[in-house]
C-alpha cells in the first residue's frame, strides 16, 4: 500500500469539547428547506440524527451511515424527502407524437 496524500489531524479543541444536540443529515438541495429539517431536528430527543437520503445513491450511503449511529447508540429517524420539500419532485414526461410514415 501506498502512503495516502491526506494528513490526518485532531480537530481544534473547540470542536472537540462542542456538545451537538442532534444531527441532521441531508442533500443539499435541502438547503433552502433547513427551516423546515431543523424544526424536525430540534424536536428529536438529544443526541439523534435525522437523515433525509435523496437519490438511490445517497440512500444506499444513508442506510450504512443509520446503521453506523445506531451500532454506537444514537437514535436514527430517517424520512423521505417530499417530507421536507413537501413536493414530489419530478421530470416532465416528453409529449406523445404521432408520426405519419411516407411511403
Amino acid at each position: 500500500m501506498g502512503s495516502s496524500p491526506f494528513t490526518i489531524t485532531n480537530p481544534p479543541e473547540a470542536l472537540r469539547k462542542a456538545k451537538l444536540d442532534n444531527i441532521a443529515l441531508v442533500p443539499a438541495s435541502l438547503l433552502p428547506f433547513k427551516t423546515q429539517y431543523r424544526i424536525i431536528a430540534n424536536r428529536l430527543p438529544t443526541g439523534s440524527v435525522l437523515c433525509v437520503p435523496g437519490t438511490q445513491k445517497q440512500q444506499k450511503i444513508i442506510a450504512k451511515v443509520t446503521m453506523f449511529f445506531r451500532d454506537h447508540g444514537r437514535s436514527v429517524i430517517t424520512l423521505p424527502l417530499e417530507k421536507i420539500s413537501g413536493t414530489m419532485k419530478k421530470t416532465p414526461r416528453p409529449q406523445t407524437e404521432t408520426l405519419r410514415l411516407a411511403l
